[in-house]
């Protein structure tokens, strides 16, 4: 006869487990590797929990090969939209943006800051004119590849600078930027983000195609618009 408490005790065990996986990879992606490390879990036990985790989409595996949460419902692509933006400032240590085009405007619809005092922040449903400048309005302004890079110099705030590539979904073209101040600009900006801006707005194309996050993005550049427009 099966002991129904033993059954649940293991159930259990495995679900604290799990919870402790997910909880690890929202502070940052990381390989199997280091989520052992870090949890203390055996190999055989962490790689069949992140094996059932990735099958249920809990979890994904991202183009660098690492682990980060994923679009499991509850969560939606939001979740790995943001994970990729995190990211993304985890390479570089600055403040990113998902900056959407709307007519003549440009509208933050994603942003996360850097953790450093000094920093280039825009929140959300900020509304800025293309012909003021900048990187992204002028990757905005492109083709929308991802290939194409764009990096400015106090285009718009003294003491600034950004860098920042276009990509497409559903006709609406999206720039992602990375913002910082010049005294932590890079001698090479272009080796040092050109590689890492590209690849992540590959991945966000991915994400954001066919999916309910990306009507979400269009609310909120759609919502900014028009209240602006009733200021």
């Amino acid at each position: 006869m099966t002991d129904i408490s033993d059954t649940s005790a293991k159930e259990i065990g495995v679900i604290d487990r799990s919870a402790a996986i997910l909880t690890a990879l929202q502070d940052t992606p990381m390989s199997a590797a280091e989520v052992c490390r870090r949890l203390g879990y055996s190999k055989s036990t962490t790689y069949r929990l992140l094996a059932d985790l990735r099958t249920h989409r809990f979890i994904v595996r991202d183009t660098n090969g690492l682990l980060r949460l994923g679009p499991f419902p509850g969560r939606r692509s939001i979740a790995t939209t943001n994970s990729v933006l995190e990211h993304l400032r985890t390479l570089t240590s600055e403040s990113v943006q998902l900056w959407v085009r709307v007519g003549e405007d440009r509208v933050c619809v994603r942003n996360v800051e850097a953790d450093h005092e000094l920093r280039v922040s825009r929140s959300v449903g900020t509304v800025l004119p293309l012909v003021d400048g900048g990187s992204a309005a002028l990757a905005l302004c492109g083709p929308g590849n991802p290939q194409e890079f764009y990096a400015t110099k106090q285009a718009r705030v003294k003491g600034t600078a950004s860098a920042s590539v276009a990509f497409t979904v559903g006709g609406a073209i999206l720039a992602l930027c990375v913002s910082y101040p010049l005294t932590r600009e890079p001698d090479n900006v272009a080796g040092v983000y050109r590689t890492v801006l590209g690849q992540a707005a590959v991945e966000l194309k991915g994400l954001l195609e066919d999916s309910e996050e990306f009507a979400v993005l269009r609310d909120i550049a759609r919502l900014a618009l028009g209240a602006r427009r009733s200021e």
